[in-house]
């Protein structure tokens, strides 16, 4: 078992040196602000199954007090990462199918996330099992979830790269269940499943990766990059006050913006008030010279 556990880590860890090198020069090359939360996660996750296949080794050498020190160590980094991973799935499902983080799922989440963290901190210093089983159908209730909504909305995704990442993301998630209901009703494979899970984390993200670069080379070769909603993630516009936006970027007068949408004028004040509010600027002249830097 020793042995398989230890092959399992270190091809967890070669995939995701891969994913890590990817998810770099995304950022380097794309304003996404998920894909740093996902650099910083991903590279603890790297080092914990470093350190799980190093805990396998110094079996062999480390005993007592400081072989304890070591899986509390791992432990404790894992439960930040698993953690973190309960509000970062959500946040980046909302990404995928285009729609705002906000509440009530938002406030959901983080207490979700809150939980896990208490339910894994008495995990370490009390040492019930039972709280093992109680973290895990968390974890499962969200990625679960957050499945369903991608689903739902898979249909709804303008963006191709988007709507293919989505199938790709549910292929490797749906694979992963006969893993999740072992790790359920067998804890001693929970182990192995560690591995497995950050395998499939990999898979998926650097399908999503992958197919990111084919559709930035594909722009780069047509021309100019067109402003999208994602761009603006940051400021958590809606599709409607993106809309707004585009407009406004033609030069279109609120009565104009009104008469394009099919909206009244008062509607469109106060599209236009709030996305003042949440770009911070106070004229359409700063709008348009933060689009500018957007694209």
């Amino acid at each position: 078992m020793s042995g398989i556990l230890l092959l399992t880590y270190m091809l967890a860890f070669a995939l995701g040196c891969m994913t890590l090198a990817l998810a770099i020069v995304y950022r380097l090359s794309v304003k996404q602000h998920w894909a740093t939360y996902f650099i910083v996660c991903h590279a603890s996750l790297l080092g914990c199954m470093m350190l799980l296949a190093l805990q396998i080794l110094s079996k062999l050498f480390l005993t007592g007090l400081i072989y304890q020190l070591v899986s509390y160590s791992i432990g404790a980094v894992f439960i930040a990462d698993f953690t973190f991973l309960i509000v970062f799935i959500p946040y980046f499902t909302t990404w995928v199918i285009a729609h705002p983080w906000r509440q009530p799922y938002k406030g959901t989440f983080f207490s979700l996330a809150a939980l896990y963290l208490v339910l894994g901190v008495c995990r370490q210093v009390l040492d019930l099992a039972l709280l093992d089983q109680v973290m895990l159908f968390v974890f499962v209730f969200v990625v679960a979830f957050c499945l369903v909504v991608m689903l739902k909305n898979l249909n709804s995704i303008a963006n191709k790269t988007a709507r293919a990442s989505a199938i790709s993301i549910i292929i490797v998630s749906a694979s992963m269940v006969p893993a999740i209901l072992l790790a359920l009703f067998f804890p001693s494979v929970k182990p192995l499943m560690f591995g497995i899970y950050f395998i499939a984390l990999s898979i998926t993200i650097m399908t999503f990766l992958f197919m990111e670069f084919v559709r930035l080379g594909r722009e780069s070769s047509v021309g100019p990059k067109e402003l999208v909603l994602e761009d603006l993630e940051e400021y958590h516009i809606t599709e409607r006050e993106f809309a707004v936006i585009r407009l406004i970027s033609k030069g279109c007068t609120n009565k104009e913006i009104a008469g394009e949408l099919g909206i009244s004028a008062n509607t469109v004040n106060n599209h236009v008030a709030n996305i003042f509010s949440k770009t911070k600027v106070r004229s359409r002249i700063d709008l348009l010279n933060l689009l500018k830097q957007s694209w």
